[in-house]
């Protein structure tokens, strides 16, 4: 219905230019939208159209309470959008705190990693340290325990060509003592 109304509008126009009709000095109306229908206003009593007509006074009074409760609601909401305000500006600076104290902890951190990743390869190194030194100290009780069995050796072969008696070996003490949880 529409694009038919569009159409039969451009359509109209462009024939009379065809036709060198010339244009028409006042504009014709045409009206293609329907009619409204009539409203029938139902008597219901309202009061509200009653009252319009009759109390011009009550008017004036609803006029002004409804002004002064409109400037009590704009002071507490331009109270509470201070208060909001406040609240946003207190964030904002706790926030630029915060940030800063996060770039120094984020610092502080790093150093701590670095100095700990260096803790931690003196440890390894240390700890092979200990190692080594604990198979030479193993080692050279070896060592001693050789060289002293090597010098009672010895010792037994002097005493022989002195003349000493032998003595048959005896267990050591700590193989003839018996456990007594056995």
């Amino acid at each position: 219905m529409r694009v038919t109304k569009i159409i039969i509008m451009l359509f109209i126009p462009a024939i009379m230019l065809l036709a060198g009709c010339k244009l028409i000095e006042e504009p014709i109306a045409i009206d293609l939208s329907p009619q409204p229908q009539p409203v029938l206003v139902a008597d219901h009593g309202d009061e509200s159209i009653e009252r319009r007509f009759t109390d011009p006074e009550d008017e004036a009074t609803d006029v002004v309470r409804s002004a002064l409760m409109w400037s009590q609601r704009y002071e507490e909401l331009s109270a509470k959008t201070e208060k909001l305000r406040e609240q946003n500006n207190a964030r904002f600076l706790e926030n630029i705190d915060l940030k800063r104290k996060l770039s120094e902890l984020q610092a502080e951190l790093d150093r701590t990693k670095t100095e700990l990743g260096e803790a931690n390869a003196f440890l390894q190194e240390m700890q092979l340290e200990l190692t080594k030194w604990k198979a030479d100290v193993l080692g050279f009780r070896d060592e001693i325990r050789n060289a002293q069995a090597a010098q009672l050796h010895a010792l037994t072969k002097i005493l022989r060509i002195l003349g000493a008696e032998p003595i048959e070996p005896t267990e050591p003490e700590s193989q003839t003592r018996q456990p007594a949880n056995k």
